[in-house]
Formats: C-alpha cells, structure tokens, sequence
C-alpha cells in the first residue's frame, strides 16, 4: 500500500544519515500540459521550457533548495560526474559530490534511478541506469567511488516493473554477457521475448559488488500512472528527478 505523497516530492525511504536529503519527485503538482502533464522537469522531452522552468522552480522552492541542481544530459552512458564544482560538460548519466548543497540528481521515466550515501554521509552520488548504461558497468563504477562498499546505503527508486518490461534477445544477452549471475531477473516469453526485473538486476549487481545496505522502494512506473511518467506505457512524456545532497 502507499501511502499519500507530498506534492511534488516522495522521500528516499533507507537509513541514510538525516543531513542527506533524498527522494525523487512525482508528476502531480505542476504546469505542464499533457502529454508531461503535470510537473515535468525534463527539457530534453519536447515540453514547453517555460513549463520545465517553472516546474523546477517550484519543485526546489518546496525542498528548500536554493542552488540549482547539476542537471544532466543524459546519453545512456556510464560516465559519472564530480560535481564539488559546477562541470562544464554535462554529458553525463551519474553524479556524485562531497561538498554540501551540491544537488545531483537524475531523471527518468521507467529506467532506475540509483541513490548511493556512504555511512557517515560525506559522499552522495545518483546514478540513471538503462539496460545500456548497466551493461557498461555504470553501477560497478559507482561503487567504487565510495572506499568501502559495505558501508554505502542506496536507494532504488521507481523504475518500470518486471511485468511490464519486456525485452528482445539483444538485450538479454547483453545481460548475460556482462554477468551471467543475472539469469535469475528474466522470464522466457513467446517468440524470443524475455519479462526484465530491472530492480532485481540491480540488486544483484550491487551485492556482487559487496552492498549490503540495499532499500528499494518497489514501486513501478507503468503501473502508477497518476504518480509516475513511463515512456514504455505513454511514449512521448515527462520525467521525474531523483535527487540527493548533503545539507
């Protein structure tokens, strides 16, 4: 069950120190009309940016956020940005700081947001994982920013569910190329199609790594259409912000 959200904004739920602040942002509340209706924050969509512009306002005036957060471009890739200081390339699919009020943030609309803390909560990072960045080795490559995996907290945000991912053999073999440990998050379909567990492959992941403090909120994009955007059930829509920083 679910309970209410905030306008705008549903808390990270994990035990992540209380000056790292975290969560992801839902589509109610905004300006946008359909199809990114309401509070897209995506500028890469075709929305009108004014729209974006004022959602993003209105998103941060809500957090109490008063620096404008490194948005990213993002090109399903696995690169991930140092964010101390304000990068001038911005092509990117993950960020991380240690500075305070450094806001990194992802957004998506069915693939998986990824928040990652250490225990003392003196790095953050967040990370956008598609089947393409995952099988580039974006999550792995996250983990090792941190000096200790067992101490790092994540958090795994809404992102589409496995009965409504389904995918072809190109991309299940990429899976299983990249770790055969996976074979566990796909089910056999007709006609050469495979059901995907997104979550369940980041988990694995992440224990292969060495995580042990894994809190996934279990919610599906697809499936929550009041809440959440999704590009598999909608097409051409919105984006929510998955956000973390240090305060």
């Amino acid at each position: 069950m679910i309970k209410k959200m905030e306008k705008f904004w549903m808390k990270a739920g994990w035990p992540a120190p209380n000056h790292v602040k975290a969560g992801t942002s839902v589509r109610v509340g905004g300006h946008s009309s359909p199809p990114y209706n309401e509070s897209n924050v995506s500028l890469n969509v075709g929305d009108d940016p004014k729209k974006v512009k004022e959602n993003r306002i209105e998103l941060l005036m809500h957090l109490g956020i008063s620096t404008e957060p490194i948005w990213l471009k993002q090109e399903h890739n696995k690169k991930i940005l140092l964010v101390d200081e304000t990068p001038t390339d911005i092509k990117a699919d993950g960020s991380y700081t240690t500075k305070k009020n450094k806001v990194c943030v992802v957004t998506t609309a069915d693939c998986v947001p990824i928040l990652f803390c250490n225990d003392e909560g003196t790095k953050v990072a967040a990370i956008h994982a598609g089947w393409k960045g995952i099988c580039m080795g974006i999550i792995d490559d996250t983990i090792k920013i941190f000096d200790r995996p067992e101490s790092v907290f994540v958090w795994i945000g809404p992102c589409i569910s496995k009965k409504h991912y389904e995918i072809g053999e190109d991309v299940y073999s990429n899976f299983l190329n990249y770790s055969d440990s996976l074979e566990n998050s796909f089910k056999k379909n007709n006609n050469q199609k495979w059901s995907c567990c997104l979550n369940n492959i980041v988990k694995t992941l992440l224990k292969n790594s060495g995580v042990e403090k894994i809190y996934d909120c279990g919610l599906c994009t697809y499936e929550l259409g009041d809440l959440f955007f999704s590009h598999r059930r909608d097409g051409n829509t919105g984006r929510m912000a998955t956000m973390i920083w240090i305060a």
